[in-house]
């Protein structure tokens, strides 16, 4: 079985990419049992502002994401490099630093996936 880290790195104006994304995570799990993780990271951060008008979606996907086993997290370090807070962001995402979180991932024979 396959062990894929998902990192998003599209931002709020390329919702159409992480809809992918998130599609391709829930697809692998379900289709084809790998286990995956998924990661906002970078400009993928704004995705995550609960504000935002295409925050439904997102927020339904990460449920999806959820109920399909895959630990759903965003990098700590982005948020602030884009000059957010992480209480503008939705709750239920897990915060993380994501090279951090790469490492650990890899380590744990994840192959890093990017959209």
């Amino acid at each position: 079985m396959s062990k894929m880290f998902v990192i998003i790195t599209k931002g709020k104006d390329d919702l159409n990419m992480v809809n992918v994304a998130i599609n391709f995570a829930v697809s692998s799990v379900k289709n084809a049992g790998a286990t995956v993780s998924f990661m906002f990271l970078g400009r993928g951060v704004e995705n995550l502002l609960k504000n935002s008008n295409g925050i439904k979606p997102i927020a339904d996907g990460i449920d999806n994401m959820k109920n399909a086993g895959i630990d759903v997290s965003y990098c700590t370090v982005s948020v602030k490099g884009i000059g957010l807070s992480e209480s503008d962001l939705i709750d239920g995402v897990e915060p993380v630093m994501g090279g951090i979180q790469t490492n650990k991932k890899v380590d744990n024979g994840y192959s890093v996936i990017t959209f």
